[in-house]
């Protein structure tokens, strides 16, 4: 018999709840995806992340999101979150436009986590002008997204689901501010190769796969679907090495530049004593058009984290935005 018919076997008797959910999700994506090339690309900013941890690998978290930030990144992650988990992240893209995120997870014991997240992008004094080139003051603007995810664990398995709500909010009084469905995000995890450390056994080797926005729209707009496959690997040398590589695939409505970008991360723990860590981290995103560098650290005391990231600015100057700045606050009991 072939191998891959013995893992087939084995995997569909040791986890038939798991087949069962997969399947119909991919399904899912073959039905939705046609659709995610139609109308205007819509809400660009939920593809900028959030957490400045995930930030400074270059967005390679697929596989390893496992805090609040899983919400955005991959859902699945919530299987194997802290009992309670809490991210605060901002990021000041220049001096008039930010992007923020807060999210709260939940364990609920055997029955999986749960997770609600805020991300908001805000443009500020946006300049007036009527149809004479009048100037009429300045207003501001904010888009949202409020988000329900639930993730569970099945033995080394993880899946999960987000649900998402959109809002654009204009500070005008002759313009309608939206709402709109913000899709449906999907998610797998998974976990391998286990080795002793201390006396428990963990696992080394991590990968990923998660579907986002499927179906969502605002207005007349769509939200383009994003698909990420990532994998990383932990290597144990007193202190913990990880390195990560995503590739993501945007289905975007007009191919503007190149659709697949490939993110590669890396984090090293440099001290780790009891309850207290210390890591630094770097990564690269590059597409066929625009490469990127990130670099940041985190420390860890007691559970609560601080994390900063740096984009460098070499492939946005052209934007007129020099390097962006992200920090996030988070907590894990």
């Amino acid at each position: 018999m072939l191998i891959t018919e013995q893992i087939a076997k084995w995997v569909s008797k040791k986890y038939p709840k798991l087949l069962c959910g997969v399947i119909p999700l991919f399904l899912l994506i073959l039905t939705v995806s046609p659709a995610s090339y139609a109308g205007v690309d819509a809400m660009p900013h939920l593809r900028l992340g959030a957490g400045a941890r995930s930030i400074g690998l270059a967005g390679a978290f697929t596989a390893i999101a496992d805090d609040a930030t899983a919400t955005v990144w991959n859902p699945a992650g919530l299987g194997s979150a802290a009992d309670l988990s809490l991210n605060l992240s901002t990021q000041q893209l220049d001096l008039d436009r930010s992007h923020n995120f807060i999210a709260l997870t939940k364990a609920l014991g055997s029955a999986g986590s749960v997770g609600i997240a805020v991300t908001n992008a805000g443009v500020s004094g946006i300049q007036q002008y009527d149809a004479n080139e009048n100037y009429g003051g300045e207003f501001d603007y904010s888009a949202n997204a409020y988000s329900l995810s639930y993730g569970i664990g099945i033995g080394n398995f993880s899946v999960g689901l987000t649900g998402r709500m959109l809002a654009d909010n204009f500070g005008l009084e002759t313009v309608e501010n939206q709402s709109g469905f913000g899709g449906v995000d999907v998610g797998l995890m998974g976990h391998a190769l286990h080795i002793d450390v201390g006396e428990e056994k963990v696992p080394t080797f991590h990968y990923g796969i998660v579907a986002k926005y499927l179906g969502a729209a605002i207005g007349d707009d769509v939200v383009p679907m994003v698909l990420n496959v990532g994998l990383a690997y932990n290597l144990h040398m007193g202190n913990v090495v990880t390195f990560a590589a995503d590739i993501e695939h945007e289905f975007l409505p007009e191919l503007v530049e190149s659709p697949t970008s490939l993110r590669l991360g890396a984090e090293y723990t440099i001290v780790s004593y009891k309850s207290t860590a210390f890591s630094i981290r770097g990564g690269i995103r590059a597409s066929r058009d625009v490469q990127s560098l990130f670099g940041g650290f985190g420390v860890n005391i007691g559970g609560l984290q601080l994390d900063y990231a740096i984009q460098d600015g070499m492939a946005i100057e052209i934007n007129g935005v020099g390097s962006i700045h992200y920090a996030s606050l988070s907590y894990m009991f």
